[in-house]
């Protein structure tokens, strides 16, 4: 199985995994970061095709399922703003290859944070380090600049996926 996930917003990370016997891979994980400094259209064309990109060159054409976090409303009219712009974008990106999310394949923050951070209200760097014991220590430098500045987009990205095959019954939790 192979999973395509995304942490959306205005700077998204994208992750694509492969399930196997129950063991999760990494094939390839990025992420955008925007400028404030640009228009919201300028932003919404550059994830479009950022998100394009990726799926071009990561195998478009074999991915079984796409999955990001369930978002409802931000903590301002401006942040909600910034996400449902983002998705749109996505959106758009997808419809290029044919594909579309599934509103069952998105899953909430809390869930994310409790498989894969330990518990409900995880923080970044918790979420961070579990997708890390999961996946091991090769994914480490992907999830870190050399400067030690977490790339939490990548990392939000990745445990996504993990969570969503772990609710959909294609990974088993792990103890913590």
């Amino acid at each position: 199985m192979r999973i395509l996930s995304f942490d959306i917003s205005a700077s998204p990370g994208v992750a694509l995994l492969e399930i196997k016997d129950g063991t999760p891979k990494l094939l390839a994980v990025d992420h955008l970061e925007t400028s404030a400094d640009l228009s919201d259209a300028q932003r919404f064309d550059l994830i479009q095709a950022f998100v394009t990109d990726f799926i071009y060159k990561h195998g478009y054409d074999n991915i079984d399922v796409i999955v990001r976090e369930k978002f409802i409303k931000g903590g301002s009219k401006r942040g909600t703003q910034l996400v449902f712009g983002a998705w749109s974008s996505v959106d758009r990106a997808l419809a290029t290859y044919d594909y579309k999310i599934d509103e069952k394949d998105e899953i909430v923050a809390s869930r994310i944070k409790k498989y894969i951070g330990g518990k409900g209200g995880a923080k970044k760097e918790e979420v961070a380090a579990g997708v890390i014991k999961r996946m091991g220590d090769d994914v480490k430098p992907l999830l870190y600049t050399e400067r030690g500045r977490l790339l939490d987009d990548r990392a939000d990205a990745i445990a996504i996926g993990l969570a969503w095959a772990i609710d959909n019954g294609y990974l088993k939790e792990m103890s913590n």
